[in-house]
């Protein structure tokens, strides 16, 4: 696009001289990664302001800055109210411009899964694209639709939360034509103090949709009594549109049948039980949008899950490492906990906290010993305050790097090994120590 859409959408006024009729090459936020022709936007943060690095992203020849205060420096810039408000309005101009079909998912846990279940089956029809790594937020979805393509056919925008109002944001920005909703768990109830507001806040992603078309987990008790005309549940339970039965499952994969069109099918995928709601739900949404159920099942086949998200690999000392670090949730944990209870095999168990669960945190960690009770044939090692309040024959550590340092001490062979926490403990450097 043009230099006179950026100033069209800005919503600002232009200060100096410019070819609006140029192009421009990338709109970013870090002046780290500024590159000839790029726009800088300097966005004010809790933590830091973008106006401090503005002669750093003039130095490297980004061609014009938009900026919320006035900058003495000879080059062209747009002054605006807010900056992070003039990424929200960029964003609904370019998607209002290349008009994509948008799918917007949110949910307790599972966003990222089913975020990448659903790409994978719309690549079989559609020119598709997505959000990278978490770009889920205020600042990471308009990042994201930056980048759109003009042919993108389709767009699909995790988008999460922790405090309210903030999926409604998001979803006025995008104007769904399609949203998703996983579960209603204890993911921040920290800061929404109850599953009804949670639930309240999940459902904000309706807000800006112009026609309210949902797709929900029908197992969440939660979910399944939501009442609009074109809800959409998926599950294992009779009530649902698309039901799944005849479950088999174990670690390394899962199965389960579904009837379509009056012909039974039958799913297999590399994931665990506790995100085959993911999976249905995934394909209930590809099956709405025309994908052929054959293309399907050969997806679901072959895939693969999403980086530090129950990721099974084995190590050079026979090792099978599941690596779930990249988020942690009591729902989450509990649900790799079940199927370990059926793991025969020698096991070590690397456990962090769960954050973001307020004065609910002793409660809810608390009710994570039963599940480990059951597990035999284990060794079990928990890291941080809030965990350690789960007493049982356990090593206990403050963080990763005391962790790393005790597993130097041991000959680690032949075991199956779960790494979980919460993001903010960096378990991703344990599972980097297995040089996997």
């Amino acid at each position: 696009m043009k230099i006179k859409d950026i100033i069209k959408a800005s919503k600002g006024s232009l200060i100096g001289n410019i070819n609006i009729e140029e192009n421009y090459n990338k709109i970013k936020i870090d002046s780290r990664k500024i590159e000839k022709n790029d726009i800088f936007v300097a966005i004010k943060g809790k933590n830091i302001d973008g106006h401090k690095y503005i002669k750093d992203a003039i130095q490297k020849k980004a061609k014009l800055i938009i900026t919320s205060k006035k900058i003495k420096e000879n080059t062209p810039y747009i002054l605006v109210k807010d900056t992070t408000l003039f990424l929200k309005d960029m964003a609904t101009y370019i998607i209002n411009k290349i008009n994509p079909t948008i799918i917007a998912i949110t949910g307790s846990m599972g966003k990222t899964t089913t975020r990448d279940l659903i790409y994978k089956l719309l690549k079989n029809k559609y020119k598709v694209q997505t959000n990278k790594k978490n770009q889920n937020n205020h600042i990471g979805v308009p990042l994201t639709i930056f980048n759109l393509k003009k042919e993108t056919e389709i767009l699909i925008l995790e988008m999460g939360m922790n405090h309210p109002k903030e999926i409604s944001y998001l979803s006025s920005m995008t104007h769904p034509d399609i949203s998703v909703i996983t579960n209603i768990g204890s993911s921040h109830i920290g800061h929404l103090k109850s599953k009804e507001n949670i639930l309240k806040a999940k459902l904000e992603i309706l807000d800006g949709m112009k026609e309210k078309i949902l797709f929900v987990n029908g197992d969440d008790k939660y979910l399944k009594n939501i009442k609009i005309n074109k809800l959409h549940k998926s599950g294992f339970n009779k009530d649902n549109n698309l039901i799944g039965y005849d479950i088999n499952s174990n670690l390394y994969y899962s199965s389960f049948k579904i009837k379509y069109q009056n012909k039974e099918y039958k799913i297999k995928t590399n994931l665990p039980k506790h995100l085959l709601n993911n999976v249905i739900n995934s394909i209930n949404i590809a099956l709405y949008l025309n994908v052929n159920i054959k293309d399907i099942i050969k997806t679901l086949k072959t895939y693969k899950p999403f980086e530090d998200r129950m990721n099974i690999v084995k190590d050079k000392n026979n090792n099978i490492i599941i690596n779930d670090c990249y988020n942690n949730s009591f729902e989450s944990l509990i649900g790799v906990l079940k199927v370990l209870q059926n793991e025969k095999q020698k096991k070590l168990l690397i456990l962090g906290d769960i954050k973001e669960l307020g004065k609910l945190s002793k409660t809810i960690h608390l009710k994570i010993k039963p599940y480990l009770d059951k597990i035999e044939n284990k060794e079990l090692i928990l890291v941080g305050k809030e965990i350690s309040i789960i007493k049982t024959n356990a090593l206990y550590f403050d963080s990763y790097k005391e962790v790393i340092k005790h597993l130097k001490k041991l000959k680690i062979k032949d075991t199956l090994i779960l790494i979980k926490a919460s993001h903010l403990l960096h378990f991703e450097n344990i599972v980097n120590y297995f040089n996997i």
